[in-house]
């Protein structure tokens, strides 16, 4: 089939699955996957047009023919399953279509009382593109209400986000406020739009506030007003009360001494069978994760008396005597289908935790990236605590003279990424400032230098969203930011295709 009908169908499919709120999947009335709490996409490939989807615990994929069928709340596709002769249907249905409707109405709802509220708290301007629909083409998000300020030549860009809204709406609002900003500049050179405005809801105010301290006030100025509907009044928030993220570590040795007893106990259990099982501590100091090419295949729990998990997320089991035979078969299947030139790319073991994968792959050399990195000091899911926040950091490491360095990975495509990453690198440079690495264990015998840490951000080349650059350009220029693009085939082997380091202003 040529491409060009496969890429209306891809736009075809892409468009129904933008006007479900929920969406869920279906095949033979068994519900498979939560659409919402997973990852999609679809995608031209070899003359076939592939659909693909994705979680922690399972993932499918399957070659789309055509649409089926069309209704108010769902749709389906026929679809052929890897290696499969016949055609089948898999149906995107809302979870809820009244919810849909409740949820449809009370973004509406949102928007008018957004509103009425900026007309009474700033008279004499006028409102225009004030939406909440979703633009797929422009990353519009139908999560949040946007618009344009304006009087006389002086404007201001404005997003509101209803505290209705999930975790994933609060964390992406300052990309989704910098997205919309970017495009009404892009449309108009008659008037100078120098604000983003951000009303959100308390829940979402200190993540974003912290990130909008780094932006560089030179490109834009960012006010952030904490407000809920329909309150009558919004509080400002000041930002110089922000960018300080106060943060602490779980001391390295104590993780350290879990990896050495427990190794031991896994050795003792497998003997020369261990094979590339990698043992990854918690720094809680009480569990630690098995993990096959950085899927995780097992766990084991406690320190006076460890007993060892087996199997994937959803299906684990304890080992025990009669299941050793069982546990050396399931760790010889996966190590046998999740590797580079795998006979069988399509099944779970090889498709499930991706970034986890490639997580492992720099860990073993982190030189695959840059040359200029230090091999022997990399400390992969580094947890570091902000109040009753806990975030995790992909890879952390410095440079040949003492730099330290953030390394945050991507597989596929995220619009947060750049903000994501910025999280990290603010609490990174925390913990620098206080010296406080080497005191919890980490980097022993190597000298830091005093410079703000490096955020690497790390994706295959073509997998970067389209806003990223963007977005970054309104960072801070104090912050080094290195975007580093490698080969979609990066299992075999880790390729750079480019690296593109941003322009930065010396400090004082």
């Amino acid at each position: 089939m040529p491409n060009e009908p496969l890429n209306d169908l891809q736009n075809e499919i892409e468009a129904l699955l933008e006007q479900l709120i929920h969406p869920v999947l279906v095949e033979n009335e068994v519900a498979l996957m939560d659409l919402t709490a997973a990852r999609w996409r679809l995608t031209v490939e070899f003359g076939k047009l592939i659909f693909s989807a994705w979680n922690s615990g399972k993932s499918l994929s399957r070659r789309v023919e055509a649409v089926a069928y069309r209704d108010r709340n769902r749709f389906g596709i026929f679809v052929r399953k890897p290696g499969g002769r016949e055609t089948t249907t898999l149906e995107f249905r809302e979870l809820h279509a009244s919810a849909v409707v409740s949820r449809t109405a009370g973004r509406t709802s949102f928007r008018q009382q957004l509103t009425a509220f900026l007309a009474r708290d700033y008279r004499g301007w006028k409102f225009d593109h004030v939406s909440n629909r979703s633009d797929r083409e422009h990353s519009f998000s139908a999560w949040y209400t946007r618009g344009l300020a304006t009087q006389g030549r002086s404007a201001w860009a404005f997003l509101g986000l209803s505290e209705e809204e999930g975790t994933a709406a609060q964390d992406g609002v300052l990309a989704f406020g910098l997205i919309w900003l970017e495009w009404l500049r892009s449309q108009s050179d008659r008037i100078a739009i120098t604000h983003l405005k951000l009303f959100l809801p308390p829940a979402a105010v200190s993540v974003i506030a912290h990130r909008a301290a780094y932006l560089n006030p030179r490109a834009l100025n960012v006010e952030i007003y904490e407000w809920c509907a329909p309150q009558a009044s919004a509080s400002p928030v000041d930002l110089k009360d922000y960018g300080n993220v106060e943060t602490r570590l779980a001391p390295r040795r104590q993780a350290e001494l879990l990896k050495e007893d427990h190794s031991k106990l896994l050795r003792e259990e497998l003997g020369d069978e261990i094979g590339r099982i990698e043992v990854i501590p918690d720094p809680a100091g009480t569990r630690s994760s098995l993990r096959i090419a950085g899927l995780e295949v097992g766990f084991i729990e406690g320190q006076l008396a460890p007993r060892i998990y087996f199997g994937l997320e959803g299906s684990v089991r304890r080992l025990d005597e009669s299941g050793l035979n069982e546990f050396r078969s399931f760790l010889r299947e996966v190590e046998g289908i999740r590797r580079a030139g795998s006979s069988d790319p399509q099944h779970e073991f090889y498709r499930l935790q991706s970034e986890r994968w490639l997580e492992s792959l720099l860990s073993q050399d982190i030189t695959r990236i840059d040359p200029g990195l230090l091999p022997q000091y990399v400390y992969a899911q580094v947890p570091a605590f902000s109040g009753s926040d806990r975030g995790v950091i992909d890879l952390l490491t410095a440079t040949r003279r003492g730099r330290l360095a953030v390394v945050e990975l991507k597989v596929h495509e995220e619009i947060n990424l750049p903000l994501q990453g910025l999280d990290y690198w603010l609490r990174v440079n925390w913990l620098q400032s206080r010296n406080q690495f080497q005191e919890f264990g980490y980097f022993q015998g190597c000298e830091l230098a005093s410079a703000p840490p490096l955020l690497y951000l790390v994706s295959p080349a073509f997998r970067f969203h389209s806003t990223t650059g963007k977005l970054l350009r309104y960072f801070d220029r104090k912050i080094e930011i290195i975007l580093i693009g490698i080969n979609d085939t990066w299992r075999k082997e880790i390729q750079v295709l480019f690296r593109h380091q941003t322009p930065v202003t010396p400090t004082a």
